[in-house]
């Protein structure tokens, strides 16, 4: 009988061990999955911060802080999350005739760009492992002005 009880023993002892060895590698495959989704959520949330900003622009390129509009457009559309980027930038740009033009005097038919680039900063959940320092990312939306003079 007491063969059965040390047996037993050492059996829960091996039990705790390989749970360990299998518990660490799938906590750290599941945190990686869930920061694979949160930087496909940033980037989406980039590129649509993107696509509003030129919205907004297309529409009212006549106005002459387009720029700053455009910007808080984007920052505001982007509800805080902008914060994960280091040097996070939006720049507006137009052409007309293929040659580089202020966005306020474009012409109706010429388009408008919004650029929205940054360094996306990895949110660390393990201490004790590092991650990636940041991943560049950089989205553009192109779309036809409809003002003109």
């Amino acid at each position: 009988m007491m063969l059965t009880t040390n047996l037993w023993s050492r059996r829960k002892a091996a039990t705790a061990v390989e749970l360990a060895f299998v518990l660490i590698p799938l906590i750290m495959l599941i945190m990686g999955i869930f920061q694979y989704g949160l930087i496909l959520m940033d980037w989406n949330l980039l590129i649509n911060s993107a696509s509003q900003g030129c919205r907004f622009a297309l529409a009212n390129n006549k106005d002459t802080n387009i720029s700053t509009e455009v910007q808080n457009i984007v920052t505001n559309y982007m509800a805080g999350r902008n914060s994960n980027f280091n040097n996070f930038t939006v720049t507006v740009t137009g052409t007309h005739g293929g040659i580089s033009t202020p966005v306020n005097n474009l012409a109706a038919g010429d388009p408008i760009t919004v650029t929205v680039t940054g360094n996306y900063r990895f949110v660390n959940f393990i201490p004790l492992v590092s991650t990636p320092g940041s991943l560049p990312m950089s989205t553009s939306a192109t779309m036809i002005c409809e003002g003109g003079p």
